[in-house]
């Protein structure tokens, strides 16, 4: 949503606010022309048009006298942004300009939203992205029920269905938006109303190029309303950071920007405003693996999953359940590492005080020993959490009594019935004490461990809680290929959420689709033997990671760090 800066930081978040770069909001227009064409008079609608950057951008890019063949119309509810908006609208280059303050979610009769005609050509927009956690259960309830949506609702959401409400039949809608849409869970529901309404032109990842100044990993969306054809073939172009090598950059020709790069068809390693970026060309993923995310595919990757495919017996989540960590919503009332020091009449009993593993002790094969301890007020109850009788732990209800205002303002807790000293998210007090396999949500590379000591999983971090079914051997092949490059190379081929600095999401929709191999695989006993030693201390990574590294590939039925290519 492009919007003037006189918006304050916390309203921009709330209202999933962030400025479109000129180059970007440039690059957008071109993408959006080339399909809907330069044949017809366009009619045009911007339904979240901030300072009018977009609409500026589209008019250069159109350029005289086809843009005298353009009428747009522009909503936004800030009065200072349609401001400046007007004034740098006004005169050329449009045939016709139209600038509403108004909200375009808004089902009101009364309202210009709803006067908007629904024959538009195109619809070009940055729309808000705000997840339902920002957004809050109440609002996200309005919308579904007005704009009849199923699934995780958010702003965005409801955006795209409303966009295509007033385009014509053959109408053009290009979108920039979060990427976070393309692959998470939440972003479900408007990849299938997409995939069911248009036919998907291009996508683009504009992964982590920083075009926004906001920590916004953007992605461009180009389609033509109407049903897809089975030989519809949708074009994907991702760019994200490359590994440094200063020794190559001398024999890569440098660009301006990422978005030179991409105008320019390039593919492989690019350098482009100083950076070394990866772009990978390819079409839309269409078989709709389990992740459901959208994903690039040519034939070497197609041919790279087949070969995996062919040797998985199982995945991660066959073997166990994957769950997130603690949520107290309150971590310093709950969370502290001096529970020592704390005057003898409120200092909670030792039965309730917990290890905990946060992403800073989450380690690979083991954790480091941590200092904070969790106030745990759960027992097991019938294989659910229930809270203690505070009655049978005075000195825990004396230490909670002292924050019982900040922990009583947790209203979601009342909405849910629940006790005012709860933790939000508790998990089942009866698979702590289990063999688990914990890592983090966010991390470079991967980090999977194994826990024996009863220990609790913060929030920060995933957990499996291992059945007795599950041998130590079975525990140190998940713990082998979690801890593997092969588990990066499949990460960023199946699920695709990056984030900046290399970073990846390890949550559980990514981490359940991870294959297992056949346990019979000649590759496989070797596999378990040396996990299990790191484990166990024996011996340390860099006396046997690379081998290890290599039998995970080989149990796949590939070579370490087999490459695909970046390009069809």
């Amino acid at each position: 949503m492009e919007v003037a800066a006189s918006r304050a930081p916390d309203s921009r978040k709330a209202h999933g606010v962030h400025y479109t770069p000129v180059e970007l909001a440039r690059f957008l227009s071109e993408e959006a022309l080339a399909l809907a064409g330069r044949a017809r008079p366009l009619k045009v609608l911007d339904p979240a048009c901030g300072d009018g950057g977009l609409l500026l951008a589209l008019g250069a890019v159109a350029g005289t006298p086809f843009a005298k063949q353009i009428s747009v119309v522009g909503l936004d509810q800030d009065p200072h942004a349609l401001a400046l908006a007007r004034r740098a609208l006004r005169g050329p280059p449009f045939a016709l300009v139209e600038l509403l303050q108004s909200d375009f979610l808004d089902a009101a009769p009364a309202t210009g939203a709803a006067r908007l005609p629904t024959d538009f050509d195109l619809v070009i927009a940055n729309p808000p992205y705000v997840r339902t956690q920002v957004l809050g259960a109440t609002r996200a309830r309005q919308l579904a029920q007005t704009h009849r949506l199923s699934g995780r609702v958010d702003l965005f959401h409801a955006f795209v269905q409303k966009m295509t409400g007033h385009l014509r039949e053959g109408g053009v809608l290009a979108l920039l938006s979060s990427n976070r849409f393309l692959t998470t869970q939440a972003g479900e529901a408007v990849r299938a109303m997409l995939q069911r309404d248009y036919q998907l032109h291009s996508i683009t990842d504009l992964g982590d190029t920083k075009l926004f100044q906001a920590a916004v990993l953007p992605a461009i969306v180009v389609a033509r309303k109407g049903h897809p054809s089975p030989s519809n073939h949708c074009r994907f172009t991702r760019i994200y950071t490359a590994p440094a090598d200063t020794t190559r950059h001398d024999r890569i020709a440098a660009l301006a920007s990422p978005i030179e790069a991409l105008r320019a068809g390039a593919s492989g390693d690019v350098l482009a405003g100083g950076c070394l970026y990866a772009v990978e060309r390819g079409v839309l993923d269409t078989a709709r693996r389990s992740t459901h995310a959208w994903g690039l595919s040519h034939p070497k990757i197609s041919s790279w999953l087949d070969t995996v495919e062919a040797h998985t017996a199982c995945s991660f989540q066959d073997v166990a359940k994957i769950r997130v960590g603690i949520k107290t919503t309150a971590d310093r009332v709950f969370i502290r590492s001096d529970w020592e020091g704390l005057p003898e009449g409120i200092r909670p009993e030792a039965q309730l005080l917990h290890p905990l593993i946060t992403h800073h002790e989450a380690q690979r094969w083991r954790a480091v020993p941590g200092t904070k301890r969790v106030l745990y007020p759960h027992v097991d109850a019938d294989g659910r959490a229930a809270a203690i009788d505070l009655g049978d732990h005075p000195l825990a209800k004396a230490y909670l009594e002292q924050h019982k205002p900040r922990l009583s303002a947790r209203r979601y807790l009342q909405e849910a019935h629940r006790n005012w000293f709860e933790i939000w998210v508790p998990q089942r007090p009866s698979a702590w004490p289990k063999r688990k396999i914990v890592f983090p949500d966010i991390a470079e590379s991967p980090r999977f461990l194994l826990d024996e000591s009863g220990a609790i999983v913060n929030g920060d971090c995933y957990w499996m809680a291992l059945g007795d079914e599950v041998d130590d051997g079975l525990a140190s092949l998940l713990l082998a290929i979690g801890n593997s490059t092969f588990a990066t190379r499949y990460y960023d081929t199946v699920c695709g959420n990056r984030l900046y600095a290399g970073r990846r999401r390890f949550i559980t929709q990514y981490v359940r689709t991870f294959p297992v191999p056949d346990r019979q695989h000649p590759a496989v006993a070797r596999i378990v033997g040396l996990a299990g030693e790191l484990v166990h201390g024996r011996v340390q990574e860099n006396e046997v990671g690379s081998e290890l590294d290599a039998l995970v590939w080989d149990a796949f039925g590939l070579q370490e760090g087999a490459s695909f290519g970046r390009s069809a």
